[in-house]
Order: structure tokens, then C-alpha cells, then sequence
């Protein structure tokens, strides 16, 4: 009788949707960094950063990729992007991103929002920092110009007039202004920040010595892929 009481409180909760009910709705994602170890029928074996050793099932709707290097200059107004970004140097300055990825078209929409992520190396600090992922489409920015008009001082002086967009000193941290889901935020991206293009592959790049982040849902001792995502031509994900 008391199991019976349980089982019925456990289905008024789920009914309500309750703490109980949350915690079987909402899988555990892992994300998983490192090198493919072997491959065996529909497993993958990877070496994690931390030296540990997982193994992904991978099924029917997983999805393979690679990771191609990209430049900035290829995110154009409208394109689809997710980028990890740390907070800014002060309060109130712009997240940093440490990492920019620009979806294909076919999967604009992946993944949209703004949420916590993982710990990511960072150059400019001593370890891991905490990190955010924001995947939203890029906004073209208002743009500044300037006019230049050069002064006659005496017959014959040829004159000029320069009128251009001001896109920022050399070296500088370009803008990138990212809308997701009605809302919209500005991500400034330091020179030398890893920008990388995911391309659809098959399963035939998942090879022993690839470099791979993955993402996957555990159950119990199992580890089901959602995604696996391969560097391509030895490149490191930097997600």
C-alpha cells in the first residue's frame, strides 16, 4: 500500500509537473572535449582534456560535422552564429568572445538564446574562466563616418573629400550585435579570437587522432551522442 501511495504521489507530480516531473523531462547534456581513441560499430571513444576516457553511442539523429577555419570577415548581416564569451574587463563593458562559430544555413536557429556554458582556456588569463553561449543572428551595426573636406588656400590647390565608414583602429576588438528570441546583445571579438565554420560530414571523419567536442545526454552509464563535431585538418574546436 505504501508503494502504491508512492507511485500515485510521484503521478500527481508529474500531472503537476513538479520537481519530480522537471527532473525526468530535462536530460543531462555533457559536452565532451578531446581525441577520438577508436571507433567500434556506432561507438566513439574519446580522451577527454582531463585524461578521462568516455565512450558515445551514437544513433540514428546524431549529427556529424566539421569544424573548418573561418575568418571574421565571413560573418556577414544575418548570419547565424554561436559564440562563447566571457564577462568584459570592467562592469557594464560587453562579454569578450573567445570563440566564434558560423552555422549553415540549414541549421539557423540551433541552439538560440543566451545561457551558461562551459570553463574554456583563456590566453589573457591564468586558467579556465567561466564562460556564456550566446546563438542568435548578427545584426548589422550602425555605422559612423567621417567627411573630410579639404580648404582652398591659394589658386591652384588641388583639394580632397574623403567620406568612409569608421571601422575602429588597427588591432581593435570588433563589435558583433547578436538578437536571439527578441532580445539582443552586443559581443566585442579581440583579434586573434579562434572563428570557425561548422560544414555538414558524415561519420566517416570520426577517425582515431581527431579532435572533437561532442555533445551528449546521459542515461544511467550510457552516453548518447546529439552531435559530434570534428577539427577539421587537425584544428582543435575551440568551443
Amino acid at each position: 500500500m505504501p508503494l502504491l501511495r508512492t507511485f500515485a504521489a510521484a503521478g500527481l507530480m508529474l500531472a503537476a509537473g513538479g520537481p519530480f516531473a522537471a527532473a525526468l523531462a530535462a536530460p543531462q547534456v555533457e559536452r565532451l572535449r578531446g581525441t577520438i581513441e577508436r571507433v567500434e560499430g556506432d561507438a566513439v571513444t574519446i580522451r577527454t582534456r582531463a585524461g578521462t576516457i568516455e565512450t558515445v553511442r551514437l544513433g540514428t539523429g546524431t549529427r556529424v560535422a566539421q569544424l573548418a577555419p573561418a575568418s571574421l570577415d565571413e560573418v556577414k548581416d544575418g548570419s547565424f552564429i554561436g559564440t562563447a564569451a566571457k564577462a568584459g574587463p570592467k562592469p557594464g563593458d560587453p562579454p569578450v568572445a573567445l570563440e566564434v562559430l558560423i552555422f549553415p544555413e540549414a541549421l539557423r536557429g540551433a541552439g538560440e538564446g543566451h545561457y551558461p556554458w562551459d570553463r574554456l582556456p583563456d590566453g589573457a588569463a591564468s586558467g579556465p574562466v567561466e564562460t556564456s553561449m550566446t546563438n542568435g543572428t548578427v545584426k548589422a551595426p550602425e555605422v559612423e563616418t567621417s567627411m573630410t573636406n579639404g580648404t582652398v588656400k591659394a589658386p591652384g590647390v588641388e583639394t580632397t573629400m574623403t567620406n568612409g565608414t569608421v571601422a575602429g583602429a588597427p588591432g581593435a576588438a570588433r563589435s558583433l550585435t547578436v538578437s536571439y528570441k527578441g532580445q539582443s546583445l552586443a559581443v566585442a571579438v579581440p583579434p586573434g579570437t579562434p572563428i570557425v565554420r561548422l560544414e555538414p560530414a558524415d561519420r566517416a571523419v570520426l577517425v582515431p587522432g581527431a579532435k572533437v567536442f561532442a555533445s551528449a545526454v546521459r542515461e544511467g552509464d550510457r552516453l548518447e551522442a546529439r552531435s559530434v563535431s570534428v577539427g577539421k585538418d587537425g584544428l582543435t574546436p575551440p568551443m
